[in-house]
């Protein structure tokens, strides 16, 4: 019995964390895994994982400009993330993301709050971002960094 329960205990945390994540389940699948994906992937700053999120057609326009955000910045972070499904279909959904940044880059800090709609496509069993624009402000904002001499 009690090696039935510490078998369990796991599967009941996982269930619980799948509850209470905004996301959902991070561990496959759904709009759920490219959104908590796309994070993870900004935040650990690997172009190719990020670029992977989005649909073939624009991943060079991404591409580019997380080559010039992660040559920039030495550590993102984002929390607090907060979404809503506002329209889901068979193949194409909107979610709205709300979210907290921390940027650090060459020993200054920025930080602020994003809003933004994003709209996905379901390419085979993936769900994928159909354009960079929400994620513009990320740019502005790191380009935008004022350095002292």
């Amino acid at each position: 019995m009690k090696t039935d329960l510490m078998k369990l205990v796991p599967l009941l945390v996982l269930a619980a964390l799948s509850l209470f994540s905004p996301f959902g389940c991070s561990c496959g699948g759904g709009i759920a895994a490219t959104g908590w994906g796309t994070i993870e992937a900004i935040v650990d700053q690997d172009v190719e994982r990020v670029t992977g999120y989005f649909i073939e057609d624009i991943r060079e326009e991404v591409t580019f400009a997380m080559e010039v955000v992660f040559a920039i910045v030495d550590e993102i972070d984002i929390s607090n993330v907060e979404y809503q499904i506002l329209s889901e279909t068979e193949d194409t959904a909107s979610v709205e993301v709300e979210a907290d940044w921390w940027v650090e880059a060459a020993g200054y800090t920025r930080s602020g709050y994003a809003k933004e709609r994003i709209d996905l496509e379901k390419v085979g069993r993936e769900w994928l971002i159909i354009d960079f624009a929400p994620f513009q402000w990320l740019v502005d904002e790191i380009t935008s960094f004022e350095f002292e001499e």
